[in-house]
């Protein structure tokens, strides 16, 4: 039990930083992904499946200093991986010696403001959720050179390549890790209802009513609960979108599928298909226990969370209550025409001070997307243990960035032998990273109107009753559109 509470306690601390994330989409249903206001050049400037450029000239970085530097590199990826992939990154680079920063994630912001106050940003770091802060300090060093020139980019995942590049040209940032979100189904509530497990290709209507059909209030059993929310999911998958809120490349609309979910989970919470809150009465009658997570009782069909959370269900914490949680992939949309889903991404950069732009750049690739880098991972994740000797990992945490079948089929047979999880990785190759990190404004939206705006937080009064979604979506809209502008004006001078 102890053990159980030290893991919920972390994935509670991983809620806490991930919740700001949590928000919504509504997008284009065209063939082809439009290219959003700050993107329009990617698709010429980016890597496009050869090793020529237009101009028929081979695709080559420029060579590596061969003189003994020094790289920082601050990220909040397990700490063990972190040594162990600096260590690799050293035996192939004698000359670069990797000094690991650490910080607290809980203030990592503040701890990248103290570093660059002093003078001491990290040669390569990654930045929480907020892209504003980077870029209006002038933290981003501009990495375009390299990243457009070198092959290796051509593999990266299509939705997350076009990312980081924030005025429309300039590439600042790119993708370090990614992790699905997932839709967990306990098998053992599907068989004792006697209610077949969907298809891996089920639809987002599929899922909304198996919620309600696996509630049944007389035996204790709720259809679902959430760590990631409806009101994310709905729009992306409903709409191909390709970033929260509605995003369709040019604006965001709220106006939609963000209110119809929104007004959907708040009808499920307040009829109890949705799992009563943590630490509620509520759950104190339903589990007998308040500070129980609902996911812990064996009496939830469906668990809305993150590919993370695969490790904890395999503790005995959970089999031994015969609890068996399986990942389903997010559902897709009736109408789409893409599998995209809406993913946390964790993005990295180069400092824009840093002495050395072309070492921080393979720095920041062998620690994140690049191929070399992530068989090392493939084995630390296998093999990596801390100094009692228990593994660091019970399962890989993340997915792969880069399309390459032998990182997947290496990351498969590091992954519980099931068929869910085949499934799983065939639908996983499109992923829609969340706008604080992506979207230039959102994050000051988030603060300054959703989270805590007229109605304090929307989700929260509407799920009260207080107002109705579609009453509020308008405003919302235009007010995170004018949001959009103002900073894009402000830190780019876009007009």
């Amino acid at each position: 039990m102890l053990k159980l509470k030290k893991l919920l306690s972390i994935l509670l601390s991983l809620m806490l930083i991930m919740f700001i994330f949590a928000a919504c989409a509504r997008a284009t249903t065209k063939d082809q992904t439009p290219q959003p206001d700050d993107q329009k050049d990617v698709s010429q400037e980016t890597p496009s499946g050869e090793d020529k450029d237009q101009a028929g000239q081979t695709k080559e970085l420029p060579p590596m200093t061969t003189e003994k530097i020094t790289l920082t590199y601050a990220s909040w990826e397990n700490h063990e991986l972190n040594k162990y992939l600096a260590q690799k990154f050293m035996e192939k680079y004698p000359n670069i010696t990797v000094e690991l920063i650490q910080m607290d994630l809980g203030t990592w912001n503040d701890g990248l403001i103290n570093l660059a106050s002093a003078g001491k940003l990290p040669d390569v770091f990654w930045y929480l959720h907020n892209c504003d802060l980077g870029i209006r300090n002038g933290w981003f060093g501009d990495m375009t050179e390299y990243f457009e020139n070198d092959p290796e980019t051509e593999k990266i995942l299509d939705t997350l390549r076009i990312q980081g590049y924030f005025d429309g040209k300039t590439k600042m940032a790119a993708p370090a890790k990614y992790l699905p979100f997932t839709v967990f189904l306990d098998k053992n509530v599907f068989r004792k209802l006697n209610v077949p497990m969907p298809s891996p290709d089920w639809t987002y209507d599929e899922m909304i009513e198996l919620m309600e059909r696996m509630t049944v209030p007389e035996q204790g059993i709720f259809g679902y609960n959430t760590f990631t929310k409806l009101v994310t999911i709905a729009p992306i998958v409903n709409l191909d979108a390709i970033g929260e809120f509605g995003w369709d490349g040019e604006k965001y609309d709220m106006t939609t599928e963000w209110a119809k979910a929104l007004n959907q989970h708040a009808d499920f919470v307040r009829r109890g298909v949705h799992a009563p809150p943590f630490g509620s009465d509520e759950a104190e009658r339903a589990f007998g226990d308040r500070n129980l997570w609902a996911a812990a009782t064996g009496k939830v069909a469906m668990q809305l969370d993150a590919w993370w959370t695969l490790s904890l269900f395999a503790q005995p914490e959970f089999v031994d209550k015969g609890i068996e949680w399986v990942p389903y992939p997010v559902p897709r949309g009736a109408n789409a025409k893409t599998l995209r889903k809406p993913a946390f991404v964790d993005f990295g950069a180069i400092s824009s001070s840093t002495k050395y732009p072309r070492e921080a750049y393979e720095l920041l690739k062998f620690m994140g997307w690049g191929k070399e880098g992530w068989l090392h991972k493939l084995d630390a994740y296998a093999n990596l243990t801390y100094e009692d000797g228990t593994k660091v990992f019970t399962y890989p945490d993340n997915l792969p960035i880069i399309d390459d079948p032998e990182i997947w089929q290496g990351l498969r047979q590091l992954l519980p032998p099931i068929p869910e999880i085949d499934a799983f990785l065939e639908r996983a190759k499109e992923p829609v990273p969340l706008g604080g990190a992506s979207h230039p404004g959102f994050a000051i939206f988030l603060e300054e109107v959703y989270f805590n705006g007229p109605w304090g937080n929307v989700e929260e009064a509407v799920i009260r009753g207080e107002i109705d979604a579609f009453d509020v979506a308008q405003e919302l809209t235009d007010k995170l559109n004018q949001i959009r502008q103002e900073t894009m004006e402000e830190l780019f001078g876009n007009k």
